[in-house]
């Protein structure tokens, strides 16, 4: 298993958040909101997270929250990595308060389990 979340595997261009939000699909677990698109081919899983300042102003508490929730899929990816399909998607943390990280990761794996 490779367990590294290189540049290339992180969801940066405008090109593919766009459609992710138009027609992408949804699923949300306590705390988390995922916004995905399945892809027939094989290919490269991008994935991008998001806290909005709306719920947490200090940037301290946003970075820390991505921080988790970039750790937590870098470790449990494994779980949606199939040969001839790939995804973009991007997390959110929807709650106004913080969760302890173990929270986050079972939101996550749920997550994954679910979109796979």
């Amino acid at each position: 298993m490779n367990y590294k979340f290189p540049k290339s595997e992180k969801l940066r261009l405008k090109r593919h958040i766009e459609p992710l939000f138009k027609s992408g699909k949804t699923k949300k677990v306590s705390p988390l909101i995922v916004k995905y698109l399945k892809f027939k081919e094989s290919g490269t899983n991008l994935c991008g997270v998001s806290v909005p300042k709306r719920k947490f102003k200090k940037a301290v508490d946003r970075n820390r929250i991505k921080r988790q929730m970039r750790e937590a899929y870098r470790l449990n990816k494994h779980l949606i990595v199939k040969d001839e399909t790939h995804f973009h998607m991007m997390f959110v943390y929807s709650t106004s308060e913080k969760s302890a990280y173990q929270e986050i990761e079972k939101a996550l794996i749920k997550l994954l389990k679910a979109m796979s």
